[in-house]
C-alpha cells in the first residue's frame, strides 16, 4: 500500500484538483466539489500566492479548509471512503502518471502552506 495514499487520507482535508475535476480530500474525506462559489476560493488564493498577500493566503487557506470539512463523513464510513479513494489513487498512478504528480504536487504544497499560515489561520 503506498504511503502517499494513507498519508493523503490521514491529513486535514483539503480541495485538490485531479484532472479537470475537484475533490475534497483528508481524513473521512472524499468527495467531489462542484459548487462553483466554493471552487472560486482556489483562483482566490491562487492569485494572492502570486503576489505574495500573506493576509489573503491564510484567509483562503482557511476557508478551502473549512470547505474541505464541510464534505467529512461519519467515521462509520471511514473504510468505504479510503477504499474509493485510494481506487481512484492506484487508478491515476497506473493510468495518468501526469494527474498523479500533479496531485502529489499539490499536496506537498499545501503541507508547505499550512505550515507557515497555521498560525494565522483558525483551527477549521
Amino acid at each position: 500500500m503506498s504511503s502517499f495514499k494513507e498519508s493523503l487520507y490521514e491529513r486535514k482535508s483539503f480541495i485538490y484538483q485531479i484532472g479537470e475535476e475537484f475533490y475534497a480530500i483528508g481524513t473521512n474525506t472524499f468527495a467531489k466539489v462542484t459548487d462553483l462559489q466554493e471552487l472560486d476560493n482556489i483562483e482566490l488564493m491562487e492569485n494572492a500566492l502570486k503576489k505574495g498577500n500573506d493576509r489573503q493566503i491564510a484567509k483562503y487557506l482557511e476557508k478551502i479548509i473549512r470547505i474541505a470539512n464541510s464534505y467529512r463523513k461519519d467515521a462509520k464510513e471511514h473504510y468505504k471512503i479510503q477504499d474509493r479513494l485510494f481506487k481512484v489513487i492506484d487508478r491515476l498512478e497506473a493510468h495518468d502518471e501526469k494527474a498523479f504528480k500533479a496531485l502529489q504536487e499539490q499536496v506537498f504544497r499545501f503541507d508547505e502552506l499550512y505550515v507557515k499560515y497555521q498560525q494565522q489561520i483558525k483551527e477549521a
